[in-house]
């Protein structure tokens, strides 16, 4: 955004991670060509609102700067950032705790698509077991 690049020395570039259900909720990430100072996300907040004021000027478009949540990356939770699809969790993985999407139990994802329930991806597997000679082996 030239917005950004303008207006926060050393920005390199702005990552969109995902959008998240809600109005338009989109988790992103702002990186820098070099190190920089403790008080970044104040600045970034701070350019963040000029920009929110600026769009309801001159675009007519109404971001609530209340809702900006700006942290640093290496004490933000990673699973607060990943739009986890119904029927699924994050969890944190690896010796660098990389957030990543797991179906909660009963459910699969097929082909990167969202979880979905096993009884809807294979029917006849849901049916077996509530057959009534099968329900009476688990008493």
């Amino acid at each position: 955004m030239p917005y950004l690049q303008a207006n926060l020395t050393g920005f390199k570039k702005l990552e969109i991670l995902n959008f998240r259900r809600g109005s338009v909720v989109v988790n992103s990430k702002v990186k820098f060509s070099r190190s920089v100072p403790y008080n970044i996300t104040e600045a970034v907040t701070c350019v963040l609102e000029e920009f929110c004021s600026d769009a309801m000027k001159h675009l007519h478009i109404q971001i609530d700067t209340h809702s900006l949540d700006v942290e640093p990356a290496d004490q933000a939770d990673p699973c607060k950032f990943l739009a986890c699809e119904e029927f699924s969790r994050c969890v944190l993985s690896g010796r660098m705790k990389e957030a990543r999407c797991v179906c909660e139990p009963g459910f699969l994802s097929v082909d990167g698509l969202p979880c979905q329930s096993v009884c809807d991806l294979n029917p006849d597997f849901c049916r077996h077991r509530d057959s009534p000679a099968l329900s009476g082996l688990s008493s």
